[in-house]
């Protein structure tokens, strides 16, 4: 009988060599096929709630032109709140994308933080509550990264107003089946950054999940109204 990291890593190839050629599948429907997508409003971001729960904005700020001109977001909103009776600082990103259609869509933080010098000291796919979402949770990643002794707690995930996903590649998995149900391909990467010191890591992840769980419900209105 084979090793049980044997038949893991048959299994692991297996369903990545299934997933590759569902992806080849795809591209090669969409280079045939031009699907008009529907005019999907921008969501309107910056009416995010500038406090929820004990959260309240502390400063917001924008990209520098060069990052925008890399990313090429149809909105974004980066902000830091402040929880008042606690102190901490949760920075949020959010990026909209209208189309993955001709664009490469949302980067992931799990390749732009190590390439700004991060190194990756821990990572794992949790389930947070998504209040307005479901009853289940949302898949979300997690990761604990250092640099120069700072240590910080990042958790993204991608989302729009019929998906909440974890896994980058879902984006394209799911593209083709949405295009055709509902003409349209739209994406949004939501990233949540804390510091935190050494001994603080499970406060922290207790603190994001917190946040999440605030965060979640206008998060689910903002998409949904711009339907």
């Amino acid at each position: 009988m084979p090793k049980r990291g044997g038949i893991f890593s048959v299994l692991t190839k297996g369903w990545l060599l299934a997933a590759g050629v569902v992806l080849l599948g795809q591209a090669a429907i969409l280079r045939q096929l031009s699907v008009r997508e529907v005019n999907v409003r921008v969501p309107a971001l910056d009416k995010l709630p500038r406090q929820f729960g004990p959260w309240k904005v502390s400063s917001e700020q924008t990209l520098d032109q060069g990052v925008l001109d890399f990313l090429r977001p149809d909105g974004y909103i980066l902000r830091d709140y402040t929880n008042a009776s606690s102190g901490v600082s949760m920075n949020l990103f959010v990026a909209f994308f209208k189309s993955l259609q001709n664009t490469a869509g949302p980067h992931s933080p799990h390749d732009c933080l190590p390439g700004a010098g991060w190194l990756i000291t821990s990572s794992a796919v949790p389930t947070f509550q998504a209040p307005g979402f479901g009853q289940g949770g949302v898949e979300v990643n997690q990761y604990t990264m250092e640099k120069a002794g700072e240590r910080i707690l990042v958790v993204y995930w991608y989302e729009n107003d019929r998906h909440v996903w974890a896994q980058e590649f879902r984006a394209k998995l799911t593209m083709l089946p949405d295009l055709i149900r509902y003409r349209r391909s739209d994406v949004s990467l939501v990233r949540l950054v804390t510091s935190y010191n050494e001994g603080s890591k499970d406060q922290a992840l207790k603190t994001a999940r917190q946040f999440t769980s605030e965060l979640f419900p206008s998060l689910v209105t903002t998409f949904r109204a711009a339907d």
